[in-house]
């Protein structure tokens, strides 16, 4: 990871084949790279024999007119509409609609969520029986979510590609545990009941914030929310994650990687916020290093050619694929991650289902993403580096690909 010179604020990660300002970075993995020479020899892209998409870029600020509080609503007029392949700069605020700013506490946290409860008495979470959720009304979350972005041409049954360009946080964040008696939610709610509030500043030039003097904390930023609209009408709470992507909380969507989400309804309705700074695997308190970005610069493209591959929210990074399982019970989303990443195995590379079994045994790691937003994850590593056969090396790639010669 490095900084751009003009701006030490823009977070570049060296890993990222897309940066678009003119530096010279590293791209991958070798694999990834020896493949993309390869195919450049033979008058490929890096999008199969697909044309890369148009780089128009539009700006979308974070305000009152153009985000929500933590909620999904596919009723919600959107605030942007983009053609597929182009980029979105997005400007994400602080939680509670920027209300949680430094000084800001526990009982100013608790005060502004119950107004916002309040004010959202029909949100509830989305009843899903693939992830065990219960319909429960809930009111919405304390996120502040920006969007929704119309993508024209993306209807139900295409997929989303939603690549990870580049990030500028802002300076600041925020931890907090709740206090249970109002919000009893963190992995030890029973051992640390009494709420507070942290805040960090958050020296960017050296890319860490210190925890306490002494202790210093690296800070890699990541959308701690993105995902599409739900398919069905209604007020649905962002706290757990599901099909919709949504609160995923999964730190390893860094820049230079892509998400790949189903889409469910016409549009899309993509949105993010809920911008996080820096977290460990599991997110235990309920929180990250939490806060805002001055941009996330996402490039969205719809595929049509990837629904039976992509049935549920996985991403791509230089050097995996990223396989997710998302449930109630954290010994079912190991299995939903574990059985995702064999079905991905079969379809992508061809591996039987009972070898793709054994490999995920012997090669795959299993991350708890996070263990305390009511619908648990877990995600399954796939390294690509595993695939080093010449039959292989076309489909090693950042981009999923579909058109092969």
């Amino acid at each position: 990871m490095g900084f751009a010179q003009d701006d030490p604020l823009r977070f570049i990660w060296l890993a990222n084949p897309f940066s678009e300002d003119g530096r010279k970075m590293v791209e991958g993995s070798i694999m990834e790279r020896k493949g993309r020479e390869k195919r450049k020899k033979a008058g490929l892209k890096e999008f199969g024999d697909r044309k890369r998409p148009a780089q128009k870029v539009h700006r979308l600020a974070c305000n009152g007119k153009t985000s929500t509080d933590g909620y999904w609503d596919n009723s919600t007029p959107p605030v942007l509409s983009i053609n597929s392949g182009e980029v979105a700069d997005i400007e994400t605020g602080t939680h509670l609609m920027g209300r949680m700013a430094p000084g800001a506490g526990i009982q100013d946290w608790m005060k502004w969520l119950k107004e916002v409860i309040a004010e959202t008495p029909e949100t509830h979470i989305y009843p899903d029986q693939l992830t065990g959720a219960q319909k429960i009304k809930r009111g919405a979350g304390h996120h502040h979510l920006t969007g929704p972005v119309y993508v024209r041409g993306a209807e139900p049954g295409d997929v989303l590609q939603v690549e990870i360009l580049d990030i500028v946080p802002e300076a600041v964040g925020f931890n907090l545990n709740p206090e249970t008696s109002f919000v009893n939610q963190g992995l030890l709610a029973e051992d640390y009941p009494q709420g507070k509030v942290r805040w960090y500043p958050v020296d960017i030039q050296k890319k860490k914030f210190e925890f306490l003097p002494g202790i210093e904390i690296p800070i890699r930023p990541f959308p701690g929310t993105i995902g599409v609209e739900l398919p069905e009408a209604g007020r649905w709470s962002n706290a757990p994650p599901g099909r919709h992507g949504g609160n995923l909380d999964n730190k390893d969507l860094i820049p230079g990687t892509v998400l790949y989400l189903p889409v469910w309804m016409k549009g899309a309705g993509l949105r993010t916020g809920d911008s996080h700074l820096a977290q460990g695997h599991g997110e235990v308190n309920l929180n990250a290093l939490e806060g805002a970005f001055r941009k996330i610069s996402l490039r969205v493209t719809v595929r049509k050619d990837l629904k039976e591959l992509v049935d549920w929210p996985m991403a791509s990074s230089p050097t995996h694929w990223i396989t997710m399982g998302i449930h109630t019970n954290l010994l079912e989303s190991c299995k939903m991650a574990v059985r995702k990443a064999i079905t991905f195995l079969n379809k992508y590379y061809g591996i039987p289902e009972t070898e793709g079994y054994a490999f995920c045994s012997m090669a795959v790691d299993l991350h708890v993403t996070q263990a305390v937003d009511y619908t648990l994850g877990i995600h399954a590593m796939i390294p690509k580096t595993c695939f080093a056969g010449k039959q292989y090396a076309p489909k090693n790639t950042l981009i999923l690909q579909t058109q092969l010669p």
